[in-house]
C-alpha cells in the first residue's frame, strides 16, 4: 500500500523514521549526503525554503514553526540513507524507480495531479512561487520545458512545465534521478512528491491548507 494513502501510515512511517535517528552517527552521514552540521551535533538541511535541524530524535525548524509530518518522514530517511552512488543526471518519472508497474492512474501517479489542476498553464504562478521554497530554475530542457529543482543534495527533484502551445495543453512532470531509489525507499520518494506539490501551492496561495490537496492525493 502507498505510504501516501492514509494520514494513519503516514504518522506510522514517520514515527519510525525518527526511531531510526536514535542509531546513527549524525555528524558522519551528514557528510556523506551533503548536509551541513551544526556545531551541536546537529545536521542541517535546506529543505523547501525552509532550514531544518536534525538531531537523535527529531526534525525541528530554525524558524520554530512545526515541520509537517511528511517533511520530517523524507529528511529523517535521507539522513539514514547508506546511498553513495553519484547522481546520473538522468530524471526519470517516479513508475520509472519500481518494478511494480505504475500507471497514469495509480496513487503514485495522482500525487502530481492537484499541481496540474490548481496552476494548469500558469507559468508566471508557478516560477513566482518556485524560489519560494529553493527551486532552482535549470533552463530550457531539449524537450522545451521550463525546468526547476528542488530537494536535498542527494535526492534532487526535477519538475518540468511544458506550456501550451498549438498542439498540446500544458504539462508539467515531477521527476526524479535515476538513482535516487538507491538514496530512499519509493515511500519516502512519494512523501517528497506530496510535500514538494504542498508547499509549492502553499506559496503560491492556491491552497491554505495542506489538507485540501488531501482527496486528489487519494483518489
Amino acid at each position: 500500500m502507498s505510504r501516501a494513502k492514509t494520514i494513519k501510515t503516514r504518522q506510522n512511517y514517520c514515527q519510525i523514521q525518527l526511531e531510526n535517528l536514535s542509531k546513527l552517527d549524525i555528524p558522519a552521514q551528514a557528510k556523506q549526503l551533503g548536509l551541513s552540521c551544526e556545531a551541536d551535533g546537529r545536521a542541517a538541511a535546506d529543505f523547501l525554503g525552509r532550514k531544518l535541524y536534525v538531531d537523535d530524535k527529531s526534525v525541528v525548524s530554525a524558524d520554530d514553526r512545526p515541520v509537517p509530518l511528511d517533511a520530517q518522514s523524507v529528511v529523517a530517511h535521507y539522513l539514514a540513507s547508506q546511498g553513495r552512488a553519484e547522481l546520473s543526471g538522468v530524471f526519470v518519472p517516479i513508475g520509472r524507480l519500481t518494478g511494480i508497474g505504475v500507471t497514469a492512474s495509480s496513487p503514485s501517479e495522482n500525487l502530481t495531479k492537484p499541481l496540474s489542476e490548481k496552476i494548469g498553464d500558469r507559468y508566471d504562478v508557478f516560477a513566482e512561487a518556485a524560489p519560494k521554497i529553493g527551486g532552482r530554475h535549470m533552463g530550457v530542457s531539449p524537450a522545451g520545458a521550463q525546468s526547476w529543482e528542488f530537494g536535498l543534495p542527494r535526492l534532487p527533484v526535477r519538475i518540468e512545465f511544458f506550456e501550451a502551445d498549438d498542439e498540446f495543453d500544458a504539462e508539467i512532470k515531477v521527476l526524479f534521478d535515476s538513482t535516487a531509489n538507491q538514496y530512499v525507499s519509493y515511500e519516502c520518494l512519494e512523501l517528497l512528491t506530496m510535500c514538494v506539490v504542498v508547499e509549492l501551492l502553499m506559496a503560491a496561495k492556491l491552497i491554505n491548507d495542506p489538507d485540501d490537496c488531501q482527496n486528489s492525493f487519494l483518489q
